[in-house]
């Protein structure tokens, strides 16, 4: 991530904000019996929960910098996640989804979809809409589908 995009977020927030955003997006990355409530991070900070709260809500530049925090260490995590799906595929019963994943991100396996349509200019006569009408007439009234 740039440096001059985490620079434009932090220049928008002021002091506590930062440290809450930090403290929100470390809270998500660790084990839930060792977790600060929100309360403690609201209080660590020096604002009400309800403050916290409409930060975390309603104040687009938080939320842009919490995910770009929480993005940040993602990054930092990417062996570690290549590594777990390694093992979904290396181990005993090796894991379809993985193998799957595994040549999404490596660019083997591609999905190609192919839209066809009808060009609008393509102007029918008065004669063939009344041919269709009479099609579609015939099969409704007969029940028959061909």
């Amino acid at each position: 991530m740039s440096d001059k995009r985490k620079a434009a977020l932090e220049a928008k927030l002021e002091g506590r904000q930062k440290k809450a955003a930090l403290l929100c997006v470390e809270r998500e990355f660790v084990p839930e019996d060792e977790r600060k409530s929100l309360d403690e991070i609201a209080e660590e900070v020096g604002v009400s929960r309800q403050s916290l709260y409409k930060w975390r809500t309603q104040n687009r530049a938080f939320i842009e910098y919490v995910n770009y925090l929480a993005d940040d260490f993602l990054e930092s995590e990417r062996a570690f996640v290549y590594r777990q799906l390694m093992k979904t595929i290396s181990g005993g019963q090796p894991s379809i989804k993985g193998i799957d994943l595994y040549f999404k991100r490596h660019g083997l396996i591609t999905q190609n979809i192919a839209v066809e349509t009808k060009e609008a200019g393509a102007a029918q006569t008065n004669e063939e809409i009344a041919d269709e009408l009479q099609e579609l007439d015939e099969l409704l009234s007969d029940g028959d589908v061909e």
